[in-house]
Parts: structure tokens; sequence; C-alpha cells
């Protein structure tokens, strides 16, 4: 076989989701036809009271996100709405999706009760005259571009929180939007909210910016974007592709190929490499790149380096 080639195996299970003890087999992509299939795929909130989700699906809207919610009404029949559970049922969810399970089925909800907190010197009440006081109070997202909010105030929608976000634009200045850290700021908070901080305050802080060249997004414009915004081998001898753009057809896919004729130009068809041009892209997109002899030949000439050969 072909290293990209996909088999047909044996489920370990009988059910519609693998056990969450079967490291073998986890569920990378949704499973064809789910429909909720959480932020990164759908959005938040997909399974509703008018359109409720089986076992394994999410996100749902249950009691663990606080204010006002759907309860269990999102998941059908008997089954609850977990809290950041979704993970069991498969590494393509985020984090922090909720999915359906069956009642009394183990959750990650901490205990947050306030009366086994030690309070210290963190206030139990939202101080007076506080816009944005979390989910308990106004509800998720208070703090947006439009209205920034101060250190220790939120909910904000940072890039912890997964799909389409605010990053760090609902913070004033140079603060970030952190991840399940207001708790910190006040006993007030609901355990999901996430508060504006100093950049490096707490090791809940998500908001790293991405590597340079790394964008989350597909630039505007752009054609061929991989397989989670289009379809694979969308750079063709037909339509080329510039550097960084993909899915292209190449030598590395085996059996019948396009070779490097999906690329303009000397441009060669890379294999899994489209990560190194945008985190949006899938893990076996394949882009185009510049040839590996003329990167070195470029690098060997900006430290005036001269790039060695054997002896014929």
């Amino acid at each position: 076989y072909h290293p990209k080639d996909d088999c047909c195996i044996k489920p370990p299970t009988k059910s519609k989701f693998p056990s969450v003890t079967t490291p073998s087999f986890p569920l990378t992509e949704p499973l064809p036809g789910q429909r909720c299939s959480g932020r990164n795929y759908n959005q938040r909130r997909c399974c509703t009271p008018e359109n409720p989700c089986d076992e394994g699906e999410g996100d749902c809207d249950g009691p663990g996100d606080g204010g006002g919610h759907d309860g269990h009404n999102g998941c059908k029949g008997a089954l609850v709405c977990g809290s950041n559970n979704c993970k069991k049922f498969g590494i393509f969810y985020h984090e922090k999706d909720d999915c359906c399970i069956k009642s009394g089925t183990s959750q990650s909800l901490p205990n947050t009760d306030i009366a086994q907190s030690s309070f210290g010197d963190i206030p139990l009440d939202p101080p007076e005259g506080q816009r944005c006081r979390g989910r308990n109070y106004e509800g998720k997202r208070c703090c947006t571009p439009e209205q920034p909010c101060s250190e220790g105030e939120g909910d904000c929608d940072g890039r912890g929180d997964g799909g389409l976000n605010d990053g760090d634009k609902g913070c004033r200045g140079s603060l970030v939007c952190g991840s399940n850290n207001c708790k910190q700021f006040g006993h007030y908070y609901h355990a999901k909210d996430d508060c504006c901080e100093k950049p490096n305050t707490s090791p809940t802080t998500t908001t790293r910016k991405p590597p340079p060249r790394k964008p989350l997004l597909p630039p505007d414009g752009q054609r061929c974007r991989g397989r989670n915004y289009g379809e694979r081998r969308c750079c063709t001898p037909e339509e080329q592709c510039d550097e960084g753009e993909g899915d292209c057809d190449g030598r590395e896919d085996g059996s019948e190929h396009d070779g490097n004729r999906g690329c303009r130009g000397d441009l060669v068809c890379g294999s899994n490499n489209c990560k190194k041009f945008g985190l949006y892209y899938h893990d076996k997109d394949d882009c185009c790149e510049r040839p590996v002899k003329e990167v070195k030949k470029e690098i060997a000439s900006y430290w005036m380096l001269q790039l060695w050969s054997p002896v014929r």
C-alpha cells in the first residue's frame, strides 16, 4: 500500500462512536452525515431544542455553560448535555465543545462550588459599575471589539474558544483574552468565563499569536484553501496554484497524479506540507512550494555560504 492509503477496518465496538478507551481507533474527522460536529466544523450550540442531537454530537448549550441555556433540551430523549466532554467522542472536536451523553456518564465539569473555595482577596460580588461581569450576570461575549474590556472583565471571545472568535480585540490595549480564567478575578464569575488579562499572567492565557506566515484563516480571495474549505485537488494543470495554495495532486499521492503540473512555474507539489502555510489547512493537504534546492540556495546566499557538492 501507499503511505497515504486509507483502509477499511473493523470498529472496536458496535456503538456509533468508538470507545474512549480504544486509542487505536480515534475519530479524526466527523462521521459521514453527522450534523453537529463541534465549533471546528459547524458552530457553537448546533444542538438545540428544535433540532436535538444524538449521543456524541455537539455543541449543546447545557447547564454547565451557565447563564441562559437550553438545559438538556438540546439532546434527544433521556440524553443530557455534558461539559467540555466532546473530545472523548472524537479528536476533531474543540476542547470546549459540549456533547450529548447518557445520563450518569462521567464528564469533565469541575466542582466550582464557592463554598468549597478559599475566598482570600477575591471578591464575591462584582464591583459597582463594572460593565462586563460574566455569563451569570450579562451573558457570553460581553467584551467585543466595539466595546473592549479592562483587565479582569469578561466574558471575552478569544482564541481559546475555537471557531470564529475575536482574538484579543475584545480587550483594551495590550491585554489578551484568557481561557476559563475569570475566577481569579471574582467568585461571581462562571467557571467557563474568559477574562481580559495581561499577557503571560496565567497558564490559561490562550492568545499566543500564531507563527509568522501561519494565518488562522485563508486570505481574502485565495482560490485554493484545502479540503476544509473546498475540495481535494483544487490545483490542476488547467488551473494552477501559487506557492502556499493547495490541495495539489503530486507524486507523493501515488497512483495517477499530476506531478508538479498543478503548480505554477518552477513550483513543486509537496506532501502533507500545507500546515506550514496556514493553520486552516487539513493535515493531509499538499501545497505548492519552491523546490528544496532553490530554498537552500537562497539561504546560502543570505549567509554568503557556498553549497557543498560531492567531487566527481
